[in-house]
C-alpha cells in the first residue's frame, strides 16, 4: 500500500477542488427581467464581456418580462438564477419558495413617475389612466409609493396593467394612457418624447432592495461552486460597467434593440451612480419592503430581513480583500 505524504495530500486536494470548480461549466439558465438600458445591463456585461466564462460558467441568458414571473420560474426549477426586484424575492420567499438573495446591484429606489405635459402636478394624476407593471414587481412597489407621496392611492387613478418598461412608455407616448413609472433610461426616453417627470422618487434616496440576483436553496446546497462563480462574475461585471462606458454602451445596444443613443447614455449615467461596489444586499431596504408587505401579508410582519439573504459567498470575497483590491482601496 502506498503511503501519501502531507504535501501530496494537499496537492491532491487542491486538484479535486480545482476540478470541482470546473464542473460548474454545465449549462445553466439565468433570467434578466428588463430590456431597459440600466437594470439588466450588468448581467449582459457578465455574459458578453466573458465574466461568466472566466469563472467556469456556461450561462444562457433568457428574458422574462417580470421579476414576479422570473421568480416563479426559478422556484419551479426552470432556471438556476434570476435577476429580481427585492419585492419579488420577498414575496417568493414568503409564499414558501426556497430562494435567497445572493448579491445586489442597487440599494435604493431609482424610479420616476412620468406623464403627459398637461399633468402639471402630482395631484393632476387623480382620475387619469396609468400604465403599470404586474403586482409585486419593483415597478409596482415604486408606483404605489409614488402615489402615496402625492396623497393618492390606486383607487384614485385608472390603472392598466401593461407590463415591462418599453410598452409602458409606448402606451403613454402614443397617448393611449396618461402616465407611468420608469427607471432612469425610461425617464430619458420619455423626456425625449416630450413627457415630463411628475414624481421623482430617486431624490428620496430611500433604502430599498432594488435589482438583485436570487437562486434556490437547492442550488446553494448542491452546487455552491456555481453560486460562488456567479457572485464573483457579477462583482467583476459591475466593476467593468463602472469603468468601461463605451464597451458597456455597445453591449446595451445589442440587448435593447433600437433604443436611442441618448436613452442608453442617460440610463447608463443614472444607473452607474446607484451601483453597489461590494454588491451586498441592503437589510434596511428589505426591512422597508417587509413593513409595506405586512399590510398585505401577515407573514411579512414576522419575517426578518436576514431570512431573505445568503451572504456566505460575498463574505468570502470580502474576507480575502477581493473588493478592496478590485477598486484599488489599498
Amino acid at each position: 500500500m502506498r503511503i501519501f505524504t502531507f504535501a501530496q495530500i494537499v496537492v491532491a486536494s487542491l486538484f479535486f477542488v480545482s476540478m470541482g470548480h470546473r464542473s460548474v461549466a454545465a449549462k445553466s439558465y439565468m433570467a434578466y427581467i428588463s430590456q431597459s438600458a440600466d437594470t439588466s445591463a450588468p448581467y449582459w456585461v457578465a455574459k458578453d464581456a466573458g465574466f461568466f466564462k472566466k469563472h467556469g460558467l456556461d450561462v444562457e441568458l433568457i428574458f422574462i418580462s417580470s421579476s414576479v414571473l422570473a421568480t416563479q420560474s426559478l422556484i419551479a426549477g426552470d432556471i438556476s438564477f434570476t435577476a429580481a426586484g427585492g419585492t419579488s424575492a420577498v414575496n417568493g420567499k414568503l409564499a414558501g419558495g426556497d430562494i435567497a438573495i445572493i448579491n445586489s446591484l442597487g440599494n435604493t429606489l431609482p424610479y420616476y413617475i412620468i406623464g403627459k405635459p398637461e399633468i402639471k402636478s402630482p395631484e393632476d394624476m387623480r382620475g387619469r389612466s396609468a400604465a403599470v407593471h404586474l403586482p409585486g414587481t419593483a415597478a409596482d412597489f415604486a408606483f404605489r409609493l409614488g402615489l402615496k407621496t402625492a396623497g393618492l392611492t390606486f383607487k384614485d387613478i385608472k390603472a392598466v396593467t401593461v407590463g415591462g418598461s418599453s410598452p409602458r412608455i409606448a402606451a403613454v407616448k402614443t397617448g393611449q394612457l396618461d402616465f407611468t413609472v420608469v427607471t432612469g433610461s425610461g425617464k430619458v426616453e420619455g423626456e425625449k418624447a416630450g413627457l415630463k417627470v411628475i414624481v421623482d422618487m430617486a431624490k428620496l434616496n430611500l433604502p430599498f432592495q432594488f435589482t438583485c440576483t436570487i437562486t434556490t436553496g437547492k442550488m446553494i446546497r448542491e452546487n455552491p461552486d456555481a453560486v460562488r462563480a456567479v457572485v464573483r462574475a457579477m462583482a467583476e461585471a459591475l466593476h467593468f460597467y463602472r469603468n468601461r462606458r463605451e464597451d458597456v454602451l455597445k453591449i446595451m445596444t445589442k440587448y435593447t434593440r433600437g433604443m436611442s443613443r441618448s436613452a442608453l447614455e442617460g440610463g447608463y449615467d443614472l444607473f452607474n451612480k446607484l451601483l453597489i461596489e461590494d454588491t451586498y444586499p441592503t437589510l434596511e431596504g428589505l426591512k422597508n419592503i417587509l413593513e409595506i408587505q405586512a399590510s398585505i401579508d401577515p407573514k411579512a410582519a414576522k419575517a426578518k430581513p436576514e431570512d431573505f439573504v445568503d451572504l456566505r459567498f460575498l463574505d468570502e470575497l470580502k474576507k480575502i480583500g477581493f473588493f478592496d483590491k478590485m477598486y484599488g482601496r489599498r
